[in-house]
This record gives C-alpha cells, sequence and structure tokens, in this order.
C-alpha cells in the first residue's frame, strides 16, 4: 500500500463569542497525499437495500475509486478483493476490467465498481438505482459479471483494490462504526471518505451518506466532500432580516452550519421573542462537515409566526468529543 498513513490537522480559531462554549469560527488543514497519481478507494457500500416487494430497484454494493492524477490509467487486469478467510487464507476476488474492454479511467474520474449477474450496463441495478450514472461524464462504470452481490461483511470486512500484478494499490479496513453513530440505520447509506487522498484505512476520514435522495453518491464527488484547507464561519443564517410573505423573494431563511471533517449529531431550533421555542430544525440529526437547512417562518404545528426578531441556536457534537454551538438573532418580517 502506497504511504498514505497521514493525520488530519485541525486548527479551531475562536474569532468572537457569544457564550464561553461557542467557537465561531474554524481553520482546517488536511493532511492529504497530494502527489498520489494511482487510483484510491473513495466510497464503499457493504449494506445495500435490496427488499423484495417494496416496489423500489435494489442497489447493489459497489466499491468507488478514483484517479487523483494527471494522466489516464488503464485497469486492464485490476481486481478487488475482500480480507482472506483465516480458515483458508483464500480471499474472493472481482476482476472488474478484463482484457478487451474500454478499461481507462480518466483524470479526476470516478470507476464504480458492481456486481451484475449479466454484466450488462443498461438497465443494471447500479444504473436503475442511480438513475444518473449514465448521464455522469465523470463516471466510469466497471460491472463484474456472473455475481448479484460482493461478500463484503456488514459487521466489517476488508476492501483491497489491486493493480494487474495483484500487489495491493489501495485498502480500506472498515467496520460499522465507520458510520455516522446518530444514524439509526444504516442499511443503504454508504460510508464515504471526507477527501478522496486522506489515507483509505483510518476511521476518522469516513462517515455515512449524508446524500438524502440515494443514500450514497457512486461517480461524483462525494456528499461529505471536504476541501483540503478551508476557513469556514460555523454558523451562517441568510438572508437578515427574511420576509416568508409568498412573494418569491427572501421566503426563508437559510441556515448553513459548517464543522471540521468528522461525524457529528446536530440541533437546531428556533426561539421567539419571550424565549420559548417555537421550532425544531434538527434534533439529534446525524451531520457531516456541511449541512444546509431552511426556516419557513412557521412553528411546529405549521402555523405562520408573527414579525419579530428570534433567536436560532445550534449544537453540534462530534464523536471525536469535538462540541460546536452557536446562536444567532434573525428579523422575521411579513
Amino acid at each position: 500500500m502506497r504511504p498514505y498513513h497521514l493525520p488530519v490537522l485541525i486548527v479551531l480559531l475562536a474569532a468572537g463569542c457569544v457564550d464561553g462554549n461557542e467557537t465561531k469560527s474554524f481553520t482546517e488543514n488536511l493532511a492529504i497525499q497530494d502527489r498520489a497519481t494511482g487510483p484510491v478507494i473513495n466510497e464503499i457500500l457493504f449494506d445495500p437495500l435490496q427488499e423484495s416487494g417494496d416496489n423500489i430497484p435494489d442497489q447493489p454494493d459497489f466499491v468507488e475509486i478514483y484517479n487523483p492524477g494527471i494522466s489516464a490509467i488503464d485497469l486492464t487486469g485490476w481486481s478487488i478483493a475482500d480480507r482472506p478467510s483465516p480458515a483458508t487464507g483464500k480471499a474472493n476476488r472481482y476482476y472488474f476490467a478484463p482484457k478487451g474492454g474500454s478499461n481507462m479511467l480518466g483524470p479526476g474520474q470516478y470507476g464504480v465498481i458492481a456486481p451484475e449477474s449479466n454484466g450488462m450496463v443498461a438497465g443494471s441495478r447500479l444504473t436503475s438505482y442511480f438513475s444518473y450514472l449514465q448521464s455522469t461524464p465523470d463516471a466510469r462504470i466497471f460491472l463484474v459479471k456472473s455475481y448479484k452481490v460482493f461478500s463484503l461483511n456488514n459487521e466489517g470486512d476488508c476492501v483491497r483494490l489491486l493493480d494487474s500484478k495483484g500487489s495491493v494499490a489501495d485498502s480500506a479496513n472498515y467496520t460499522p462504526n465507520w458510520h455516522n453513530p446518530a444514524n439509526k440505520s444504516t442499511k443503504h447509506l454508504s460510508i464515504e471518505k471526507f477527501h478522496p487522498l486522506l489515507p483509505s484505512d483510518s476511521p476518522l476520514n469516513w462517515t455515512s451518506s449524508s446524500d438524502t435522495q440515494y443514500g450514497a453518491t457512486p461517480g461524483k464527488s462525494n456528499s461529505v466532500y471536504t476541501p483540503p484547507s478551508r476557513s469556514e464561519e460555523v454558523f451562517r443564517l441568510s438572508p437578515n432580516p427574511f420576509s416568508p410573505n409568498g412573494d418569491f423573494r427572501e421566503d426563508v431563511l437559510k441556515i448553513t452550519v459548517s464543522l471540521p471533517a468528522g461525524s457529528y449529531q446536530l440541533s437546531v431550533s428556533v426561539y421567539d421573542p419571550t424565549g420559548n421555542k417555537v421550532r425544531t430544525l434538527a434534533s439529534g440529526t446525524p451531520a457531516g462537515p456541511a449541512t444546509a437547512l431552511t426556516w419557513d417562518g412557521r412553528n411546529d404545528s405549521g402555523q405562520p409566526l408573527p414579525t419579530g426578531t428570534y433567536r436560532v441556536t445550534m449544537n453540534a457534537a462530534g464523536y471525536s468529543g469535538a462540541r460546536f454551538s452557536g446562536a444567532e438573532s434573525v428579523m422575521l418580517a411579513r
């Protein structure tokens, strides 16, 4: 495996305080392997949604790889494999780029590797469930013929990306704990890296997909993608004031929460001028580095609230022990 064993570096900078616990902004630098030229593992779905009779196309399990280099890579003869059996020492190995196919993975392209009994892209479970895939220019699809599923254990396994010589190009020794623990169920959710060039074998660099439509993002940038370097305000409201009067101008308040790369439980609430909680926008909600919420000026019962100054509060608890909070006033004008 290439030397990806680099830590994530986070520096928190207090830019002002409402109380002693509030951090207004942070600066983060991810220790990425910026000289990597070979493909890396970027996303894994090991517990797909496959239920008969639900009238929903079955998800396939898949492994997504990414080419971070500046040159195309010929993947002919490459494969993925799981953890060798303790009893036999043998592993299941899946060759996804046989000779005679179009096996080039261009710079900045994602390769999605999935099992499919007949090996046909059209009508496959992958493209039926992830309907955007065939029209995504940065996605290459590699189907492993004659398999309906990969043997990736839900209790934990090791995904290894092997080159044409059988050497390990990258690997991820995942467990279910790599998911965000705030998720009540992780079935149908992939695990995604915050940045493709973070070490694939560290649980600190992965979390649950936050994609609400598909539960995963094969063939495109991860839903939890985090730039290598950034300076962010933790909590932002706009526009302020806002006017939910139905004229399609500044009708909703946009609430943006930015956090260092990690897994969080997020709570966001709205309080009226007398201090009573009138709206809960998030309560123990799974969150990653970036969350966007909206408030339509209504209470939890759906009733419009009167003109006034409201207080929006945010609390995020990270599973690494980090905690963030924020509170901002906003004017609701009708």
